[in-house]
């Protein structure tokens, strides 16, 4: 009887987990965002092998931009002595080596971003006239601008994920351990900085927000009503229309470049001013730890390659909140609908 008990709890625990389970799992498909990530995920895997190559050349490509630091390192230290040996030779090789993978780089992933494009926007497109009609000409135009910045923002946002986030991961990593070779502090210090502009992307972003919401809803209505202009008969009415909402898309645009450029400048500043703090420690313990002009120069390099590499990594993490926004008018229409 308590064996019989024993199975019977068990069989309640377990179908408890499984609703529990299965509303989560409800709860996440009715989401954008995991909506959003989950096509970006679906499309990565999709094309497993072309992303893998991206991510083995991006790799590649990222230690060919730190190599010519380190042999510029390698060249201030040998100008004392006089004795540069072929470090002048490696140093031009290593400066040419990195373009030329970054171009090749850029191909591969431009190869990728037009596949996925293609793929998606047909999908889309397909599967929302077959699940809706629209009678009214500026409602099809808006609706197909819809999907047009949804499937934007899902590729752009692979494109991204792809080629902009492994090289400052790898940047850090390699920048991180040289710096706590030379000193425990100086690393840490170092690694410490990079969490005020990190706390203030997610701050930026939340605070543009409403802004991006705004942006793609704008752009959609703008279609439509273009679309409407051009084809009804009254178009004095029509064309007011049309008017007043450019106008209010030109004034919404305008007002987003603005606040993220002003974003991207206070996490510039604030990433540069606070790195600078481990290449002043650096200054104090020069003669504790023997540090040679050429490990300056690589320290100093080292920063300047990722302080530029966390920028633009922020600038496109800033961009796939903006396409993860598109979606989501993309998905709160379709629902509408």
């Amino acid at each position: 009887m308590a064996r019989g008990t024993s199975t019977l709890k068990e069989g309640l625990r377990r179908r408890g987990l499984g609703e529990i389970v299965r509303r989560i799992e409800r709860e996440l498909m009715a989401d954008p965002s995991w909506q959003f990530a989950r096509d970006i995920g679906r499309l990565i895997w999709g094309h497993k092998w072309h992303s893998l190559a991206i991510l083995l050349v991006t790799i590649l490509q990222e230690f060919s931009a730190l190599w010519p630091v380190n042999l510029l390192g390698d060249f201030v230290d040998r100008l004392r002595t006089g004795e540069l040996g072929n470090v002048v030779w490696l140093l031009m090789g290593a400066s040419v080596l990195y373009p030329a993978i970054l171009r090749g780089n850029v191909i591969l992933r431009h190869k990728l971003f037009y596949e996925t494009d293609y793929k998606t926007r047909v999908e889309l497109t397909l599967g929302l006239a077959q699940e809706t009609g629209h009678e009214d000409v500026g409602a099809a135009g808006a609706a197909n601008s819809r999907v047009a910045n949804a499937v934007g923002g899902i590729t752009n946002a692979t494109y991204h994920v792809l080629g902009n986030f492994t090289p400052v991961i790898i940047k850090i990593t390699v920048v991180s351990a040289s710096l706590l070779a030379y000193n425990r502090s100086i690393g840490l210090v170092y690694l410490g900085s990079l969490i005020v502009p990190v706390m203030m992307t997610v701050f930026f972003n939340g605070w543009l927000r409403v802004l991006r919401d705004a942006q793609y809803s704008v752009i959609s209505r703008a279609e439509g009503a273009g679309t409407k202009v051009i084809t009804v008969k009254d178009k004095e009415t029509e064309g007011k229309k049309f008017t007043e909402i450019m106008r209010e898309r030109r004034d919404i645009l305008f007002a987003l470049v603005t606040k993220h450029q002003i974003s991207l400048f206070i996490r510039q500043g604030a990433l540069v001013g606070s790195q600078f703090i481990a290449v002043f420690l650096a200054l104090g313990l020069r003669n504790r730890i023997n540090l040679t002009p050429g490990d300056f120069t690589k320290i100093v390099g080292y920063t300047t390659q990722v302080a530029a590499a966390f920028i633009e990594t922020a600038a496109c993490l800033d961009a796939i909140v903006s396409y993860s926004r598109a979606y989501h008018i993309y998905a709160k229409e379709r629902s509408v609908a």
